[in-house]
């Protein structure tokens, strides 16, 4: 993230747009990563002075500014007196001083001479760590882990970021995608306390309408903030646009951005499976003899403030389609919000699949509407489809 003085848009007509940099302008990222490194080992105060001294006269002065801000905040400082406590070492020095007479250099000279041997220091290391814990006096221990094209990336999310602080409202489409994606964005958006309607299904896509900041009662920063962190999470899924309407000058304009954007992943990808339970049962029913295809993930049920994303959906050529959802080793609270969602879905054609490993019986589904497969161990395929075969 980026302060707001190192944040640059630009406006066409009723639409607000991040400005991204240039090509030429993100030679900056390597220099201030080489600078960085140069400085390992060093005070703050030195790389800061010398990430001034970058920055010279260039136009791009802000640029420097930003890629050093990200970068920063990924790097690790350090004091320099390892486990000394500098403030324990004023207070000692500072005590001396005071029952002495006089306060010139050749007093202070000896203040530190009589008080280094007590920490088995030399004078003068002793000087260097009366303030050590001052920020600027920090060590520089650990650098940033990325290339400059990904300080570039970062930097241009951040542009992108900087916008939805003042968001009225944000609807996101998202479209058929990779397996997973949908689940994980909703997981996203509840992590972040962020509050959501959807609508939509799965050929056309799902809108997912979210309340800004700037839509509340009470407008807060920080739920601008949510609303910005949320974003990067958004570049996971594989087809998406969105859409927020930002108040500027007493008046509204409209901030677009889809996946189309240079914007990428900070992260790698998760695994492809949230267990091998869901992994194995996918592997084998690929070596039926079915015409059932499986899907995974790709279908929201709305349920008025959540949502459930069954792990599969089955399709057969002519039109039929089912669901699964597997139970495996969960904790209590986890099965007990789960079953919730399954009561609410109210979907008689989702299989639920449980293990008998969990705490659990027939009587715990009797208001879902499905039916419930058990299963010792891992999950059959053939189980699965002799329950498609009698669904109605």
């Amino acid at each position: 993230m980026l302060p707001s003085d190192l944040l640059f848009s630009h406006k066409r007509g009723a639409q607000i747009y991040p400005r991204f940099l240039r090509p030429e302008q993100c030679v900056w990222a390597e220099r201030v990563l080489t600078t960085i490194r140069e400085h390992q080992h060093r005070t703050r105060g030195e790389l800061q002075a010398a990430l001034r001294a970058l920055e010279g006269d260039s136009p791009d002065y802000r640029i420097v500014r930003g890629f050093a801000h990200l970068a920063l905040n990924a790097a690790e400082f350090a004091l320099a007196t390892g486990e000394l406590n500098p403030e324990m070492l004023r207070r000692d020095v500072f005590t001396l001083a005071a029952e002495r007479s006089g306060y010139g250099e050749t007093q202070a000279r000896e203040v530190l001479e009589a008080i280094a041997p007590r920490y088995q220091l030399e004078a003068e290391t002793l000087r260097e760590a009366l303030y050590a814990d001052l920020p600027e006096n920090h060590l520089l221990t650990a650098l940033p882990d990325f290339a400059p094209e990904q300080l570039v990336n970062r930097y241009n999310l951040a542009q992108a970021q900087g916008l939805l602080y003042s968001a009225l409202c944000l609807r996101l489409t998202a479209h058929r995608n990779v397996p997973g994606e949908y689940r994980r964005l909703f997981q996203h958006l509840k992590f972040h306390g962020l509050m959501y309607a959807v609508e939509g299904n799965l050929d056309d896509g799902y809108q997912i309408y979210v309340d800004g900041p700037a839509s509340l009662f009470k407008q807060t920063r920080k739920y601008g903030l949510q609303m910005a962190i949320f974003l990067p999470a958004l570049l996971r899924v594989s087809r998406w646009e969105m859409e927020a309407v930002l108040r500027r000058d007493d008046r509204d304009i409209s901030y677009q951005l889809d996946s189309q954007s240079p914007l990428k992943p900070l992260t790698a990808a998760p695994p492809a499976y949230d267990s091998l339970l869901e992994e194995h049962f996918a592997r084998r029913w690929e070596k039926l003899d079915t015409p059932w295809t499986l899907e995974r993930e790709v279908e929201i049920v709305d349920l008025k403030g959540t949502v459930f994303v069954p792990d599969f959906a089955l399709r057969h050529p002519n039109g039929r389609v089912a669901h699964v959802e597997i139970m495996g080793f969960w904790h209590p609270d986890y099965l007990r919000r789960k079953l919730d969602k399954l009561r609410r879905a109210a979907m008689p054609d989702l299989i639920v699949a449980v293990s008998e490993r969990l705490n659990v019986g027939a009587d715990d589904f009797r208001d879902v509407p499905g039916p419930v497969l058990f299963f010792k161990g891992k999950l059959e395929p053939r189980a699965v489809l002799e329950c498609l075969e009698r669904l109605p």
